[in-house]
Order: C-alpha cells, then sequence, then structure tokens
C-alpha cells in the first residue's frame, strides 16, 4: 500500500504514542492547577471592586467603567487560559493511556500469552513494518524562531480567521485602548490588510517571503506582528477575534517535503 502526504505536526501527531500534546503530565496538572488558583484571585478582585467602585460616589463614571472592563477581560483571559490548559491535560491524559496500552499490545503479541483481537492487531499493525521515503525537498527558513507561531503553539490559542471590513472598528477601538500613544503610522497598505497577513501566515505556515502580495512587503507585516507581540498587544487581538469562532490551529513552516509511507499488510 502507498500513500502520499504531505507532513504536519498535527498529522505527525495522530499515529504518535504519545499523543497530540507530549509532556509531563504531572506537571500540566499543576499547570491547571495553578491557572484555576490564578483566576480565582482575579474573580474575588473583580467582585470586590464592583462593591468598592460603588461606592465611591465622587470617581468619574467613566473611569469605573474603563477599570471593569480591564478587571472583565482579567478575568476572561484567565477562563480562555484554564479551558486550554484543561484541554491539554485531557489530551496528554489520553495520549499517555493510549501509549501504555500499545505497549501491553506488543508485550502480548510478543510472548504469546494470548490472541489479539482483530481491534488490538490493527493497533500493533500500525507500529510495524512502516517506511517512509521523502518526495523532493523543503525549504529551511533561516533566522531566528518565531515567538508568535511558538506562542501559539504553547498556549493553544487559535488563530482567528481574517479580519472583514464589518469588524474593523472593533478592532481599531481595541487598539485605541491598549496603546495610549500613537504606535502604528498608516502607509501604503492599511494596518488591517497587514493584520490579515500575519493570520494567514499563521493559518497556513508560509514562509514570510512566500507571504502574498496582497498583504503588502512582507517584512513590515512581520515588523507589525513582532512589534505588537512584544509590546503584549497580540494575546488581547487574538482573544477578541476569536469571539467569533472560525480559529484555527497554528501551523507551522513545512519542516519535511511530502512523504511516501509504505507498510506491510
Amino acid at each position: 500500500m502507498v500513500f502520499l502526504v504531505e507532513s504536519t505536526q498535527a498529522e505527525q501527531a495522530t499515529v504518535a504514542p504519545a499523543g497530540l500534546f507530549p509532556g509531563d503530565v504531572g506537571k500540566q496538572r499543576q499547570r491547571v492547577a495553578d491557572i484555576e488558583v490564578d483566576l480565582q484571585e482575579k474573580e474575588g478582585a473583580a467582585g470586590r471592586a464592583v462593591v468598592d467602585l460603588a461606592r465611591n460616589a465622587g470617581l468619574d463614571q467613566a473611569v469605573k467603567d474603563a477599570a471593569m472592563r480591564q478587571l472583565d477581560e482579567d478575568v476572561r483571559n484567565a477562563r480562555g487560559l484554564l479551558m486550554r490548559a484543561r484541554e491539554v491535560l485531557a489530551a496528554q491524559t489520553r495520549g499517555e493511556e493510549k501509549s501504555e496500552k500499545i505497549m501491553d499490545l506488543v508485550a502480548i503479541a510478543r510472548t504469546g500469552s494470548r490472541e489479539l483481537t482483530l481491534t488490538e492487531t490493527g493497533e500493533v499493525i500500525r507500529l510495524l513494518g512502516v517506511r517512509v521515503r521523502p518526495l523532493g525537498e523543503v525549504r529551511k527558513r533561516s533566522g531566528v524562531k518565531c515567538k508568535v507561531t511558538e506562542w501559539h503553539e504553547r498556549t493553544g490559542v487559535l488563530v482567528p480567521e481574517e479580519v472583514p471590513d464589518s469588524r474593523w472598528p472593533a478592532v481599531e477601538e481595541l487598539m485605541t485602548s491598549f496603546f495610549r500613544r500613537r504606535q502604528f503610522a498608516r502607509g501604503v497598505v492599511d494596518i488591517r490588510t497587514q493584520v490579515n497577513g500575519i493570520l494567514h501566515r499563521l493559518r497556513t505556515g508560509c514562509l514570510w517571503d512566500e507571504l502574498p502580495e496582497r498583504y503588502g512587503a512582507w517584512a513590515l507585516v512581520k515588523d507589525r506582528q513582532n512589534t505588537w507581540f512584544k509590546k503584549g498587544f497580540w494575546p488581547l487581538l487574538v482573544d477578541h477575534l476569536n469571539l467569533a469562532g472560525g480559529g484555527t490551529r497554528v501551523r507551522r513552516e513545512r519542516q519535511v517535503p511530502p512523504l511516501d509511507i509504505t507498510w506491510r499488510n
């Protein structure tokens, strides 16, 4: 049997016994517990702030509203982080259980202590006799690793869909609330187009210099991404955009060429 496939991290994960999220389950469980404590603290702070602000009659209402928006946003971000951490923990736990089961089946097959069922045999066969042949070559990216790509991979934050005209005013309002001074200038290519270029690269895994021309000069798009990430605005932006749904997992640049995978029946 011969299959022609394009290898990606997600596809590799489906055949890896360790599952999609390899790692120390104990550490991830502790991370979930730490995030739960942090969320409780943020929710408590938000609750106390409601009471304190209501009692402070002399404080301008706009200031009160801004404070509550920030607290609400902190709580939402913590809840989202907790949800993603729990998803990773669940996936790691399933992967660990699957790995242990496969090892048990391999041991049974080797010792001949009993006959395997058809399902068990199928699981073992997937581990045996696999041969992989690369077809063609892949360009290797140069330079340092993309910190934004790594952040999406590490946190599990989905990459939003590109921003349509109808949603851009809300994004501009978010930018205005974050940047006290003008941190960007309008050039030949508008900011929304550059943002969509960033999202396109993260969703497709293309190299920067392969970014379609419709997004403008790739070097400027890259600079926009790195500047916003360094200033802490990128996580806020993607959380806001992901409220609309439609997000996908970040995709790495292709690390290996298409593969010709064969195995014995």
